[in-house]
C-alpha cells in the first residue's frame, strides 16, 4: 500500500518537474538603426532610429562591435538608465546586433 502511495506520488509530481523548464530566450532584433558618430566631447558613437530619436548604448555587444559612421543596423536593446556625459539619448543596453 505504502509503495502505491509513492508511486501515485511520484506520477502527479513528475510532470512538474519538466513543466518548468525555461527555454532560452533569442533576443529580437527587428529595430533599424543607424550608426552615427556625433563628434561631440563626451558623445561619440550613439545610434540613430527611423524617427530620429538616438540611443545611447552600453554594454559588452556594443563595445565589441566596430563601429562605422553611417553603418546601417538591426538592433534589439532593453532601456538601462545610465548616467552620462553626452545626454542625446536614453541609455540602452544592446542585446543583439547585425549588419
Amino acid at each position: 500500500m505504502r509503495r502505491r502511495h509513492s508511486v501515485l506520488l511520484l506520477a502527479a509530481l513528475l510532470p512538474l518537474a519538466f513543466g518548468c523548464q525555461k527555454t532560452a530566450e533569442t533576443p529580437d532584433c527587428g529595430t533599424s538603426a543607424t550608426v552615427r558618430n556625433l563628434r561631440l566631447d563626451g558623445c561619440g558613437f550613439v545610434l540613430e532610429l527611423a524617427d530620429g530619436k538616438h540611443l545611447e548604448p552600453h554594454g559588452d555587444l556594443w563595445q565589441n562591435y566596430a563601429k562605422k559612421d553611417g553603418a546601417k543596423v538591426t538592433i534589439g536593446y532593453v532601456e538601462e538608465p545610465m548616467v552620462s556625459i553626452c545626454m542625446a539619448g536614453a541609455g540602452v543596453r544592446l542585446t543583439c546586433i547585425q549588419e
